[in-house]
């Protein structure tokens, strides 16, 4: 049975990464962690499914199960693929439920019926979860993500056949047939056409260039990859293409020749290009979030000597390269060094100083796999800033291209903020910025533009960057001496900056850290995907509740020894997710890599997650409750370390080769994973000797406070600070070793031994 649980988790986890990217296409990327989350919480249902199904279900019943999971998964890659409205979020998450409550279903009736097993099975499934990780960023990479998830059926299959062998060996030419056809479909190129999608919200850009009559686009090349999906569309006005990630964000990819400039020169008219053209040209220039090339054409226009340009997304880069023939061979261009990785892990790691350090619309609306909602990067947080602030030379500039006015203000407030924490009075930090923003009336198109220079701003050239400016037709927010009046008494000395950030309630204005980095998360309070999930995940786990005590049969167990158990099942779901979410986050810095970060954090904890059930396992009954309380105390105190220590790990290691990186970030995290994955696998033994009828409903209240503490987590990172889950997980954990100790130990496991 070892085996089939492998492949299931292996399944499952691959199927939750894929899910991801295939909702980052189809929603906005901020609705996804909800759909995800609603959908996992299917194990809880399937689990409460295997608990009032447990008297009249068999061993017979697992291999057809199975192939249902199998079935399952064909079938909701077809459905998705069809589903073309932005609207039908509930449907989406309706499909993706499915092979969740199969998933839900077949393990906790498993885990129930090999109970006394627990530490091989549980460390069969973190094993077979980390396999599950890794094919599944592959899967996407060669066929997508509907292809990845039909693929996903021969894996259901295989486990088909393993649970099927011993009871019925017919099903297993039948598992045989349905994984041949999912592998058949994945190959047969079954995909999202965009171009179909009704009621596509704003940020769904392409979606409305492709149905746009005027503008006559055509898609040209489709690409997956596991940080997003890349479109090349064609559009009339042939001097210019756009690179499309998850039909959302646009990146512009230009017609360049290098024997004759001239014709990109349309380009110095655009409000973006002003950092660009202020007084003396760059020399040196580095570009954070290159795209498809246009700001490097851009930098070449404006007289740079050397050109760095860093792009996070390395399907993007191969994509331009692809199309040399159209941009010029851009990235290859003399003078032009391209590198793929995170803008802010390259500044970190490097020891040059630039002219110009440029970040144009640095935003991806590309989900997370796997991670969490409203995951941003760490290019506009405080440190962030600072950190280009030390590599600029003594008149170097740092320019950036935000989407609106709100944006821009958050942004030209950080940076007033990172400068007086440089040392630089109020006076002197205002000195040093500029606003101005491009004349629209279309509020989506009203880029703003925001400077920080390291030499103030004196009243003589601030009248020519005016009249720069204004030769433009472009507004002016703020200039120093000249246009002061957008900051009322902050520019006059009468407010502080704290002051006048919190007299703001209409939009949130204070500054992003790397424990906030939420930077385009601009409205007050927790965002209403992320309410409405908290709202949903609360009302099912408390139907989930009223479920196990209405079905609750005395002569089982007694219902304080069922409540116990689920309480130390729950806590132990909840922290997991509190822990796991904000360490991600944090590596995804050191590693500069969103699939690397992913494999490297998440595989870590999973692989000495299953070395620690595996060892929990040596370990005999009247041992457990020890032993539990003794992993949850070490996992509470390693939190509570990682929160203080892990930060200066990171910086230390920073400048480090990636593999040293990689390592160093699996070494930091395997502890903690193996002290971690001792608590289910105990107590699954230990229930299935004080409430052996319980597995499936414990089993099923892990997961669904595991869909609880992601949430939370995610809440509490957007109001508080990872560092504020962090310790919320070390806390719960706590919580555990006194649980196990005070409650579990002495009363419901001890003396039934």
């Amino acid at each position: 049975m070892a085996g089939a649980v492998l492949v299931l988790a292996a399944a499952g986890l691959a199927y939750e990464v894929t899910l991801t990217r295939l909702f980052s296409l189809i929603f906005q990327y901020h609705y996804v962690f909800l759909i995800v989350s609603l959908a996992v919480l299917g194990l809880g249902v399937g689990a409460a499914i295997g608990h009032l199904t447990r008297a009249r279900v068999g061993q017979a019943a697992l291999g057809p199960a199975a192939l249902a999971l199998c079935a399952a998964l064909i079938g909701v890659a077809l459905a998705l693929s069809a589903v073309h409205s932005a609207d039908r979020v509930a449907l989406a998450a309706g499909l993706a439920l499915v092979p969740f409550v199969i998933l839900g279903w077949l393990n906790a009736t498993l885990f129930a019926r090999y109970a006394a097993h627990s530490a091989l099975l549980y460390g069969a499934d973190l094993l077979g979860a980390a396999l599950g990780l890794a094919a599944a960023l592959l899967l996407v990479e060669q066929v997508g993500a509907f292809g990845g998830v039909m693929a996903l059926a021969a894996v259901a299959g295989l486990a088909a056949a393993l649970l099927a062998w011993d009871a019925r060996r017919a099903l297993v030419g039948v598992a045989a047939l349905l994984a041949a056809l999912g592998i058949g479909l994945a190959a047969s190129g079954v995909d999202y056409d965009p171009a179909r999608l009704q009621d596509a919200p704003p940020d769904k850009t392409m979606t409305h260039v492709l149905q746009d009559p005027t503008a006559e686009a055509e898609v040209l090349d489709t690409r997956w990859s596991a940080f997003a999906r890349v479109d090349l569309v064609r559009i009339a006005d042939e001097a210019l293409r756009y690179a499309f990630t998850d039909a959302g964000a646009g990146s512009v990819m230009v017609r360049y020749n290098p024997a004759n400039p001239e014709e990109a020169s349309w380009l110095e008219a655009n409000a973006d290009n002003l950092p660009f053209a202020i007084e003396l040209p760059p020399a040196r220039v580095l570009i954070l979030g290159a795209g498809a090339g246009k700001d490097v054409i851009q930098a070449r226009l404006a007289g740079a000597e050397t050109i760095t340009a860093v792009e996070i997304n390395p399907t993007m880069v191969a994509l331009t390269n692809d199309y040399a023939a159209y941009t010029g061979d851009v990235f290859h261009l003399p003078g032009v060094t391209a590198i793929v990785t995170d803008g802010r892990n390259y500044v970190e790691r490097s020891e040059a100083r630039y002219d110009l350090i440029y970040l144009n619309l640095v935003y991806s609306q590309a989900a997370t796999s796997g991670a969490a909602a409203l995951a941003e990067n760490y290019v506009f947080t405080r440190e962030a800033l600072a950190a280009y602030w030390d590599h600029l030379s003594d008149e170097g500039r740092i320019g950036a291209v935000t989407h609106n006015g709100p944006e821009g203000i958050r942004l030209f407030l950080g940076a007033l903020d990172m400068l007086q924490r440089e040392g630089l009075t109020l006076r002197e930090a205002l000195d040093r910025v500029t606003l101005t923003a491009r004349r629209t009336t279309d509020p989506q198109a009203r880029q703003t533009i925001v400077t920080i220079d390291r030499a103030p701003w004196t009243e003589m050239r601030v009248r020519a960057l005016r009249d720069l400016i204004e030769a433009r037709g472009m507004s002016i927010l703020y200039l120093p001496h000249l246009s002061e009046q957008l900051l009322g008494g902050l520019a006059t000395g009468e407010l502080t900056l704290d002051q006048y950030i919190a007299g703001n309630k209409e939009f949130n204005y204070f500054p992003a850290t790397d424990n906030r980095p939420f930077f385009y998360h601009l409205e007050p309070g927790l965002p209403g995907a992320l309410r409405t999930l908290l709202r949903a995940v609360l009302a099912l786990a408390l139907l989930y509740l009223a479920l196990v005590i209405v079905t609750w049969d005395p002569r089982q167990a007694p219902l304080g020894r069922r409540a116990a158990w689920l309480g130390y099942f729950a806590l132990l779901g909840a922290g997991f997710m509190l822990v796991e979410i904000p360490l991600i986050q944090r590596f995804n810095l050191l590693l500069g890599a969103p699939a690397l970060a992913l494999i490297a954090v998440i595989g870590g904890m999973l692989l000495g997650a299953s070395a620690g059930s595996l060892f929990s396992g040596r370990f005999a009954l009247v041992q457990l409750p020890r032993l539990v309380t003794f992993a949850a105390l070490a996992t509470s105190l390693g939190v509570l370390a990682a929160t203080v220590l892990y930060p200066a790990l990171i910086d230390l290691v920073l400048p480090s080769s990636l593999a040293v990186r990689a390592g160093v970030t699996m070494l930091l995290l395997a502890p903690l994973g193996f002290v971690m994955g001792m608590a289910f696998p105990s107590g699954l033994r230990l229930a299935s000797v004080a409430d052996p009828a319980g597995i499936p409903v414990h089993w099923g209240a892990n997961a669904v406070a595991s869909t609880l503490g992601s949430a939370l987590a995610t809440a509490l990172a957007m109001a508080y600070g990872f560092n504020a889950a962090l310790l919320l997980g070390a806390a719960l954990y706590l919580a555990v070793a006194l649980y196990t100790w005070g409650l579990i130990g002495r009363r419901y496991a001890v003396s039934q031994l």
